[in-house]
């Protein structure tokens, strides 16, 4: 019940922390079939909520187990969400590893009724934008079930998820869900001979994740990719609104872009590379950004009018909204074992916090002013925040555009001149 009731409260606050979702192929899930969602990990909790929010089936995922064991309250709230509890050696010690043979049996018994289980195939996770290898995990459970109730029509469905920065408030986050690997194609294989059915199905399942994200191979690539990325996203950029987007165009670009480095070696790749440098170096040198060389034209009149009228409610949104939200993000960065659950932990707390904030808001106005119509004033928050995150964005584009269109007209066209080009 309370994973029903929290689910429409996650969707708004998944939609204020992240500037834009995209959520493609989600026809790929089938809905009458029980369904192993297979995916990269790249932060604690964030992809396995989100889908939990946009799929229409309710969603069991498996989560760390030491966190399990050491608050009654934490395992509370893994019933209530849906989390199975998975032990490993190096977090809960040797001793809890026997309890994975009850979680695993809580997947199966999802499964068997056709509800839907995400699994992390990496094991692991790690704050980057690359696939680790893909653990066996996932194929173990897939013939789990062959093994315990028969051909059940398993679907595994290879979910790719890629964030331009997962830990940045106002980023991006992909999730691309790829066609179903049916278990019913390996059975006979499994069969015959089950440890090269797994390592089969696993060895698909890490090809079909990584065609679904951005995955660069060298880590001294990282720098080149993300300045590469920048650039493809300020000539591309995407609408404001709405939020959600079910398009995969903005990744199938980026995937492009990290595979065409993947591909590079030698002299291309280090020309490359120091073109790059060189333009984001010059950049730095005379305080401007690649988005407003593009969008200089962005100041003008007309938009520093809206900067100065629009100041005075951002100011009033913004403080009223700063407390919870910051004290979220304190405690997230106090808190979290790693930096991968920042965000996750940052987005809960702060979701908690406002709702408590408004709430005793809501109480004070009622008692001091003795009418509870008062209390009704708390909803003027609420958007009042969302004009925030609104004029926030406009400003920053008006103020990169400032900078831009102060250059002396000499220094901007040297510095566009340097722009890189790259087609992968």
């Amino acid at each position: 019940m309370l994973y029903q009731l929290t689910k429409p409260v996650a969707k708004i606050a998944f939609q204020v922390y992240f500037r834009k979702l995209y959520l493609s192929h989600l026809e790929n899930v089938p809905l009458d079939k029980p369904v192993v969602l297979a995916t990269n990990h790249p932060t604690a909790f964030i992809e396995p909520c989100i889908m939990a929010c946009w799929l229409p089936k309710p969603l069991s995922f498996l989560a760390r187990g030491d966190l399990y064991l050491e608050n009654p309250f934490i395992r509370k709230l893994y019933d209530w969400y849906h989390l199975i509890p998975v032990f490993r050696i190096v977090d809960a010690g040797y001793s809890n590893v026997k309890n994975n043979y009850h979680s695993f049996d809580r997947c199966l018994d999802a499964l068997s009724k056709k509800r839907m289980v995400m699994i992390l195939a990496e094991g692991r996770v790690k704050h980057e934008k690359r696939l680790r290898p893909v653990v066996k995990g996932t194929a173990r459970i897939v013939f789990s079930m062959l093994e315990k109730y028969g051909d059940q029509d398993v679907h595994v469905i290879p979910v790719g998820v890629t964030y331009s920065n997962p830990d940045e408030f106002r980023s991006i986050a992909m999730l691309d869900f790829g066609p179903p690997i049916k278990a019913t194609e390996y059975t006979e294989r499994y069969r015959e001979n089950p440890a090269r059915a797994i390592t089969e199905l696993t060895q698909e399942l890490a090809v079909r994740i990584r065609s679904r994200m951005v995955h660069i191979e060298r880590i001294e690539d990282e720098d080149l990719v993300e300045h590469l990325l920048e650039l493809s996203r300020n000539d591309f950029p995407e609408a404001p609104l709405p939020v959600v987007e079910h398009t995969d165009a903005p990744l199938r670009r980026e995937i492009a872009i990290a595979e065409g480095i993947n591909r590079m070696t030698g002299p291309d790749k280090d020309a490359l590379r120091q073109r790059v440098d060189q333009y984001f170096k010059l950049l730095k040198q005379h305080h401007v950004t690649d988005f407003g060389l593009l969008n200089r034209g962005f100041f003008k009149p007309s938009t520093t009018l809206l900067v100065l009228l629009g100041w005075l409610p951002f100011a009033v949104g913004y403080a009223l909204n700063y407390l919870p939200l910051k004290a979220g993000r304190l405690l997230a960065e106090r808190l979290a074992p790693s930096i991968e659950f920042i965000a996750s932990m940052a987005g809960v707390f702060a979701s908690l916090f406002w709702m408590i904030y408004v709430a005793v808001i809501a109480v004070v106005l009622g008692t001091t002013t003795g009418s509870w119509w008062s209390a009704a004033l708390v909803l003027v928050i609420p958007f009042l925040g969302l004009y925030a995150l609104v004029f926030m964005n406009f400003f920053g584009k008006w103020k990169q555009a400032r900078a831009a269109a102060s250059l002396p007209e000499g220094d901007f066209k040297r510095i566009f001149r340097k722009r890189p080009f790259f087609q992968p």
